[in-house]
């Protein structure tokens, strides 16, 4: 290990698994104005108080059929649609397994609604790879508020200055460089590899895909 970096944090969606709102919402909905339709779902004021577990699926359905002007049983749809969409990125999981037989501690620290991080953690069976999971509806916070990084890092008594942290989402990464931990700003699966690769000076052969 370099860098004195013994833990590697990484967020879930469009990280670890696929996340493409846009085609959700087109699995749908017929969409004319994708910018308008994802304020009125996925970066909706609702959605955000659904993801820190503010907000029942009851009650998001009911104000997001509002939003959009369609039906409850739309917004069901969605939703569904949600979970079957967030598939594993082999790659990725792939990295994960080779940082744990490296010694790593592996950290999942992810914006969720509650009911959708159950159907994933039933579905597939990579978590237990992972130290431990944060997800923002478990504990009312959520990112880029920087009590949940904290959160993170007193539960584990960790060092921020031992912990990297991998988002696709750059406010999120800056916020978790203010505390004092690393960061990366993932774009795609590829880039994420070899960044972090290059920063903790891992082996250059490729992560077995299982």
């Amino acid at each position: 290990m370099t860098q004195a970096v013994k833990n590697v944090i990484f967020d879930i969606g469009n990280v670890v698994l696929e996340w493409q709102p846009e085609h959700i919402l087109r699995s749908v909905f017929s969409v004319s104005n994708m910018e308008a339709m994802m304020a009125k779902t996925f970066l909706s004021r609702e959605w955000q108080a659904y993801d820190q577990g503010l907000l029942s699926t009851k009650e998001l359905k009911e104000q997001m059929a509002l939003n959009v002007d369609c039906s409850i049983t739309a917004i069901e749809a969605l939703l569904q649609n949600v979970a079957i969409a967030l598939r594993p990125i082999p790659e990725m999981v792939a990295l994960i397994e080779q940082l744990k037989e490296l010694g790593y501690r592996v950290y999942a620290l992810s914006n969720m609604p509650s009911s959708i991080f159950q159907s994933l953690f039933e579905e597939h069976k990579f978590w237990h790879l992972f130290d431990d999971i944060i997800i923002s509806s478990h504990i009312k916070l959520a990112k880029p508020d920087p009590e949940i990084y904290q959160f993170l890092l007193d539960k584990h008594s960790l060092v921020a200055a031992d912990c990297i942290f991998l988002d696709d989402n750059k406010i999120n990464v800056a916020v978790a460089k203010s505390l004092g931990i690393h960061g990366i700003k993932v774009i795609n699966f590829q880039q994420a590899i070899d960044d972090l690769s290059d920063f903790l000076g891992l082996p250059k052969s490729e992560p077995e895909i299982q």
